[in-house]
């Protein structure tokens, strides 16, 4: 009779213990969280020193840079965004061809999608000109500023934001210029 009474508690000990181990892994897992923590995602803000471009902006001409939408400074910025994120290089030495080569191609394409948005936003007259001026004046110093900086989690975010609305936020909410 002991014994069957020391088989019975024995198995139940162990039962208990597999069943408490796993209420145990599945709390220090993480899933058992509260809905508060599911709710509020980790918002990032990324930090990048920056530089005043002003004196490279005098030596560009309004012929160099050409008209924009958003005005002469806007066009100055942007002539150089190209000259600094795009170079030519021959494809075969001796040949005439070149191929363009984007230097940090997630950046420089977000920037061109988000100055696409902002002209049709103020085309359909969502936005002002002053505002998609302002707003684009942000997204480009960011730009300008991020080019020489270990920018990998930044385009790690720049990639997972499928909306441009999204990428004009990060670039203007979510990034701090330390000048």
């Amino acid at each position: 009779m002991k014994t069957k009474i020391l088989f019975i508690l024995a198995i139940s000990g162990i039962i208990t213990f597999n069943t408490e181990a796993q209420d145990a892994l599945t709390y220090n897992s993480g899933i058992h969280k509260t809905e508060s923590e599911i709710k509020t995602p980790t918002v990032y803000v990324f930090e990048f020193t920056a530089y005043s471009r002003d004196y490279e902006l005098e030596n560009i001409s309004s012929e160099m840079a050409g008209e924009h939408p958003f005005g002469d400074q806007i066009a100055k910025k942007i002539y150089l965004l190209e000259s600094k994120y795009t170079s030519e290089v021959a494809i075969v030495p001796g040949n005439p061809q070149t191929k363009t080569v984007i230097q940090k191609p997630v950046i420089y394409e977000s920037v061109k999608r988000i100055e696409k948005q902002l002209k049709k936003s103020v085309k359909k007259e969502e936005l002002s000109v002053s505002n998609a001026a302002f707003t684009f004046n942000k997204v480009l110093d960011v730009a300008l500023n991020t080019l020489t900086a270990n920018t990998q989690s930044f385009e790690v975010a720049i990639e997972s934001l499928d909306e441009t609305d999204a990428k004009i936020e990060l670039f203007t909410k979510r990034v701090i210029l330390i000048y």
